[in-house]
């Protein structure tokens, strides 16, 4: 949908108050926080001398008039560039559910609608990989996916009790799955998805479904920062 941009933001769970005064101060409306943790091995951890932390992920909608604040502010603001301060990217959205859904998102503010895209330029050179698996799989997961040229990523438990079900970019999730999202390249995308579907696909134990999105903008991994 042109005008709005989905943003994922993961950090510390230590800094939650701070980003949530953040948005309130940027005046963004709905954000959805849920709490994640990371994958980084032990000895990736032991190597760089730093401990296992907890992770929060904050998910919102931006309207593209806001997008360069926002980015400018978590870079000035929140220092999200530094090492191990957390990550954001924007994700392009496809549709809203009707006016009443868009204005729970942005407020009463109208979209600006940009003119078209030079479509030459429109495939994003950055994407997010999302994989659902049973509940205990996301070393499979990650192992397959670093074999594959992967960095690392950040694991979301659906929470519920029951048949409550989570929704997470319209999928269905019970509350015995696991959501892993990794960022990549787009020229590395295929192979990690094809590693990831051989050892923790449908067929095996793990029952694994994956999908991914286009990335426009990409802040707090410089390997990802500088990509044209």
């Amino acid at each position: 949908m042109k005008g709005l941009k989905y943003l994922i933001v993961i950090t510390k769970r230590e800094y939650s108050e701070d980003y949530l005064d953040f948005f309130h101060r940027h005046d963004v409306k709905s954000v959805i926080t849920l709490l994640c943790n990371g994958t980084a091995s032990e000895s990736t951890l032991s190597l760089l001398g730093l401990e296992k932390t907890e992770k929060v992920m904050f998910q919102t909608m931006i309207t593209e008039d806001k997008m360069g604040e926002i980015l400018k502010g978590l870079i000035v603001e929140m220092d999200i560039s530094s090492l191990g301060n957390g990550i954001a990217v924007l994700v392009p959205l496809d549709s809203v559910g009707g006016m009443s859904s868009l204005k729970h998102f942005v407020g009463e503010n109208p979209i600006e609608k940009k003119e078209k895209e030079n479509m030459t330029n429109t495939e994003s050179k950055t994407v997010l990989i999302i994989t659902i698996v049973n509940r205990g799989n996301v070393s499979v997961v990650m192992d397959a996916a670093r074999g594959a040229g992967a960095g690392g990523g950040t694991v979301v438990r659906a929470v519920g009790t029951g048949a409550e079900i989570a929704k997470f970019f319209g999928v269905s999730i019970s509350e015995e799955k696991e959501m892993i999202y990794i960022v990549a390249r787009r020229d590395t995308r295929d192979v990690i998805m094809k590693a990831i579907m051989e050892k923790a696909g449908t067929n095996t134990d793990a029952h694994g479904i994956l999908f991914s999105l286009p990335i426009d903008s990409v802040v707090g991994l410089k390997a990802f920062e500088n990509i044209d």
